[in-house]
C-alpha cells in the first residue's frame, strides 16, 4: 500500500499490518514520535484520503496516531514534522569548549563537546551556527566527521574583529550555544564515483569532514583534494594531514595563488584541477570558499567541459547568482 505524506511529499510503501510510524522509520524517515502507544500525541496526523484501522476502529477521515494506525488501502495523510530522506532535525545545543588552539595562518582549531544526553547529529560537510555575545549568529563548517561522537571541530580564521571577539567570548564563557545542522552540500550518501574537493582557506574545514567521513566509511573511489591559499604561510596545521599522505587513493594538492617562489604548485585552484583532469565527466566536485572563488571555479570548470550539476557548494544556496 502507498501512503502519501503531506506537506513533505514522500510516498511510503507500507507493508500489510504495519503501522504508519513503523513504515516511516523502516524507510529511514525522520518523523515526530514519542511513546508509541498514542498517549503522548506527538505523532498525531490527519487522514485526508483512504482508510486506516486504529485499535479496531476503521477510519476514513480525521485525526489518528501514526504509532497505532495501520493503513488498509492507499492513503493521503497530513503529517507535519516529517523530514525528507537524508534531512536531519535542527537542534540547539550548549557545547562545552574543550580547546581553542592556534594552528597557524591566524586560524584557530576550536573543539567543542556536545552534551551527552543530546547527541549532535549531522552529515559530513554540514555547518552550524554559533551564537555571538551580541546575540547574532556566525556560521562555521564542521571539520569533524559524524563518526567522531560528541566532539565537534571548527576552523576559525581570526583576522577580523568579529571572529577575534567571538573566540574571546567563548573562552570567557566556557561553552558555545549552537544550532545545527545546516547545509545540503554533504555526504549523507557516498557517491558512486571519484571526488574532487576544492577548498580555499578555512573552506578546508568542510573538506576535512568529507575526507574523514570517507576514510571511516571505506569509500572505494579516489579522492583528490585541492587546497588553496594566498601564501604558503596561510596553510594551517591539520591534525590528520600526515596520516592522509599514507592513505591509498587520497591525493593531496596545495596551491598558492600569490607567491610563486615556493616549492609547491602555484596559480588558481581551477587551473590546477583543469591541468590534472582534462575530462571531469566522471567526477563529483565539491567546492568551499568565498562566493567569488566558488563561482569563478564553477565557470572555469564548466568552460572546460564539466556539467554544472556535477559541482556542489553551500554558496549556491546562501549566495545564489
Amino acid at each position: 500500500m502507498k501512503v502519501t505524506l503531506q506537506p513533505c511529499g514522500a510516498v511510503l510503501e507500507v507493508r500489510a499490518g504495519e503501522t504508519l510510524l513503523e513504515a516511516a522509520r523502516r524507510l529511514g524517515y525522520e518523523c515526530p514520535h514519542g511513546c508509541r502507544n498514542g498517549n503522548c500525541h506527538v505523532c498525531e496526523a490527519l487522514l485526508v484520503e483512504g482508510r486506516m484501522q486504529q485499535q479496531g476502529v476503521v477510519l476514513d477521515h480525521g485525526e489518528f496516531f501514526a504509532c497505532m494506525a495501520v493503513p488498509l488501502e492507499d492513503c493521503v495523510v497530513l503529517w507535519d514534522g516529517v523530514l525528507a530522506l537524508g534531512e536531519l532535525p535542527e537542534r540547539e545545543l550548549a557545547c562545552q569548549v574543550l580547546a581553542c588552539e592556534d594552528v597557524g595562518g591566524d586560524v584557530f582549531r576550536l573543539r567543542l563537546l556536545a552534551p551527552a544526553g543530546r547527541p549532535a547529529r549531522y552529515h559530513a560537510g554540514q555547518y552550524l551556527l554559533i551564537r555571538r555575545e551580541d546575540g547574532g549568529e556566525s556560521a562555521f563548517s564542521l571539520a569533524s566527521a559524524p563518526g567522531q561522537g560528541r566532539e565537534l571541530e571548527l576552523h576559525v580564521l581570526a583576522r577580523e574583529s568579529s571572529a577575534i571577539e567571538l573566540l574571546a567570548f567563548l573562552r570567557r564563557q566556557g561553552f558555545a550555544q549552537v544550532r545545527m545542522p545546516f547545509g545540503d552540500t554533504h555526504l549523507a550518501q557516498l557517491p558512486d564515483g571519484p571526488l574532487v574537493l576544492i577548498a580555499a582557506g578555512t573552506g578546508m574545514a568542510q573538506m576535512h569532514s568529507l575526507i574523514e567521513h570517507c576514510r571511516r566509511s571505506g569509500f572505494a573511489h579516489p579522492v583528490h583534494l585541492y587546497w588553496g591559499a594566498r601564501t604558503p604561510e596561510d596553510f594551517y596545521q591539520l591534525p590528520h594531514w600526515n596520516e592522509w599522505r599514507q592513505v591509498p587513493g587520497l591525493v593531496l594538492h596545495q596551491v598558492v595563488s600569490e607567491l610563486c617562489g615556493w616549492s609547491g604548485r602555484c596559480g588558481l585552484l581551477h587551473e590546477a584541477v583543469r591541468e590534472d583532469f582534462p575530462d571531469l565527466s566522471r567526477f563529483h566536485v565539491y567546492a568551499s570558499g568565498s562566493p567569488a572563488m566558488v563561482y569563478g571555479t564553477l565557470d572555469a570548470l564548466v568552460e572546460a567541459g564539466m556539467d554544472a550539476h556535477q559541482m556542489r557548494a553551500d554558496v549556491f544556496a546562501y549566495a545564489p547568482r
